[in-house]
């Protein structure tokens, strides 16, 4: 298991830009704001969507297909470094006009309308690196800690 420990930074609450891919926004918010370790909850509603399956067995990502516009019912994600640059890793749920959810990675998300709630971590970030078990880019181990 790896661990470490963090102090509490900042807290930020932001609205998030109609029109804006979820991801990308928070991950350019991390960066202007310095921030390289946190997590993330997001709340609200996207015009578009794309979750995504970790298929075990290929080592894939496998699309997840949502249809039309849809409530975000919850965004849970962290921030840590990938490539020198802080990386956004995101799960959402998502329900559509008849209230049948979906959920996986998130992929991508075009904001309708959306809040976001962001915690900095203050300490050493975990920096991800290719897990050759899972094929993932997983936390690894820092060599300060």
């Amino acid at each position: 298991m790896l661990t470490n420990n963090f102090g509490q930074g900042r807290c930020l609450l932001a609205r998030l830009d109609h029109g804006a891919d979820i991801l990308h926004q928070v991950s350019c918010l991390a960066k202007e704001e310095g921030i390289e370790a946190g997590v993330l909850t997001a709340i609200g509603a996207l015009s578009t969507a794309e979750l995504a399956y970790y298929d075990q067995a290929s080592l894939e990502y496998r699309k997840i297909p949502v249809e039309g516009p849809v409530e975000l019912l919850s965004c849970l994600g962290n921030i840590s470094i990938r490539d020198g640059q802080p990386f956004v890793h995101a799960h959402a749920m998502v329900s559509d006009s008849q209230g049948r959810v979906l959920g996986g990675h998130l992929n991508t998300g075009i904001v309708f309308a959306a809040e976001l709630y962001l915690q900095e971590f203050l300490g050493e970030p975990f920096k991800r690196e290719h897990d050759s078990v899972t094929g993932l880019y997983l936390w690894g181990k820092n060599e300060n800690l």
